[in-house]
C-alpha cells in the first residue's frame, strides 16, 4: 500500500480527521459550506435538513427531534432565564415544528432540555424533560432514545416556515390558530397529574357560569422588545371590559395577569365580581415574571403549571378580551382544539414595535 493510501485509510478511521479533510476539500462547495455554517454558526438557518444516524433503533421511523433549548449549558441557566422563551412561545415554536413533522410523516419526539426557562433541578427523579413536567411524550419513542436511533433529523424552528404562512408570531390569523389547534390536539396531552390538576382548578374557578375573560400582559412587555406588539396601557384592558361586561350577559369576570398592578386596577373596579388565582406569582415593573426568584419549593415547574393553568381557564371561558401575546394566542388555539368558540373576541391590537432593543 502506498504512503498516500496509508494516509488515506488513517484519516477515514479517524472521525475528528475525516471531518478536517472533509472541510477542507469542500472549502469551495457553496452548499456544503452554507450546511455548516447553517447548523453549527447560524440556528436560524433552515435552509436544510440535517439527518443523522446514531443507532440502529427504529429503522422503520424518521424521528424528528424538537429540541428546545439546546444551546445554552447547565451553568448558564440563570443568566438565561432572563432572555429566554417563556411558556406560551416555547410551546408554539414546538408546535411549528410538529406541523412540519406530521407534514412530512416524521415521527416527532420533543425535549424541553435543562436550561429551559422551567427547568427544576427538583423534579430530576421524575423526569429531565421539562416538557413532560406538563405533557405526554408526543409519540412512543423516548426523548432519551433519540442517540440511538437509525433515522433522526435535527429540528429546527425555522422549519414550520416551509409550511406555514405567517413570520411573525404574533401576526396570526385564524386559519394559523385552527391549524396549530389541529396539530395540538392530535399530539399534546396533558399528563395525567396536570390533567387531574388542571381540569380541578378550571371547575372551581369557572364553577359553571358565564365568565368574560382578561388576558392583561404588562410587566416585561414594557420594555417594548422589537417585533413584539406595542404594550396595551392598564387602563385600555378595563375600559374594553368594562363596556362587554356592562352588557349583563355574564356572570363575572376571570382576569390572568402577569401585573401585579393590573389585578389591583381590576380589583378596584369590578371588586367580588372578579375572579383570579390567588397564587400566582406576579410582579411589578418591567421584570421578566419567570426570570424572578422564588424560595417555594419547585418554583419554577410551578411558574409553568401556573401559567398552563391560566390559559385552560381563559380557553373554557364564554368571551375573551386580550392583547398580541403569547399567552393568548395559546388560549385562541387550545380553545379551538377543545371544540369551543368564543362567543366575542376583542383583541387589543397597537401594531408592533419597531425599536431596536
Amino acid at each position: 500500500m502506498s504512503l498516500k493510501s496509508k494516509i488515506r485509510q488513517i484519516v477515514k478511521n479517524n472521525d475528528k480527521l475525516y471531518v478536517i479533510g472533509r472541510c477542507i476539500c469542500n472549502l469551495h462547495d457553496t452548499d456544503f459550506v452554507r450546511l455548516l455554517r447553517g447548523y453549527y454558526d447560524h440556528p436560524h438557518d433552515y435552509t436544510s435538513i440535517l439527518a443523522m444516524h446514531n443507532g440502529m433503533k427504529y429503522p422503520d421511523r424518521v424521528v424528528y427531534h424538537i429540541k428546545i433549548y439546546n444551546t445554552i449549558e447547565k451553568e448558564a441557566i440563570a443568566e438565561f432565564r432572563g432572555r429566554s422563551f417563556g411558556f406560551a412561545a416555547a410551546l408554539y415554536w414546538t408546535l411549528k415544528e410538529m406541523i412540519f413533522a406530521d407534514f412530512l410523516q416524521m415521527t416527532p419526539v420533543v425535549e424541553w432540555g435543562n436550561s429551559a426557562a422551567y427547568y427544576d433541578s427538583g423534579m430530576d427523579q421524575i423526569t429531565m424533560n421539562t416538557f413532560e413536567y406538563y405533557f405526554e411524550p408526543v409519540s412512543r419513542i423516548d426523548y432519551r432514545d433519540v442517540d440511538f436511533c437509525r433515522n433522526v433529523i435535527k429540528g429546527n424552528i425555522g422549519h414550520g416556515y416551509f409550511i406555514t404562512k405567517q413570520y411573525n408570531g404574533y401576526d396570526m390569523q385564524q386559519d394559523e390558530i385552527e391549524e396549530l389547534g389541529n396539530i395540538y390536539k392530535k399530539y399534546v396531552h396533558l399528563n395525567h397529574e396536570t390533567k387531574n390538576y388542571i381540569e380541578d382548578q378550571v371547575h372551581n374557578m369557572l364553577d359553571g357560569k358565564k365568565v368574560l375573560a382578561v388576558h392583561a400582559r404588562g410587566t416585561d412587555f414594557n420594555m417594548g422588545y422589537r417585533d413584539h406588539p406595542m404594550v396595551v396601557a392598564p387602563d385600555e384592558y378595563l375600559t374594553k371590559a368594562k363596556v362587554i361586561f356592562s352588557l349583563g350577559e355574564y356572570d363575572k369576570i376571570f382576569l390572568a395577569t402577569d401585573d401585579a398592578n393590573i389585578l389591583q386596577l381590576f380589583e378596584r373596579e369590578f371588586k367580588d365580581r372578579l375572579s383570579y388565582y390567588t397564587d400566582v406569582i406576579r410582579v411589578e415593573g418591567q421584570v421578566v415574571p419567570f426570570a424572578v426568584y422564588n424560595s417555594r419549593p419547585l418554583h419554577y415547574y410551578k411558574l409553568g403549571l401556573e401559567v398552563l393553568r391560566d390559559i385552560y381557564t381563559l380557553a373554557n371561558c364564554e368571551s375573551l378580551i386580550c392583547s398580541k401575546s403569547g399567552v393568548a394566542f395559546v388560549a385562541r388555539y387550545i380553545n379551538f382544539a377543545l371544540g369551543r368558540c368564543f362567543k366575542e373576541l376583542a383583541i387589543l391590537d397597537k401594531g408592533l414595535n419597531k425599536k431596536e432593543f
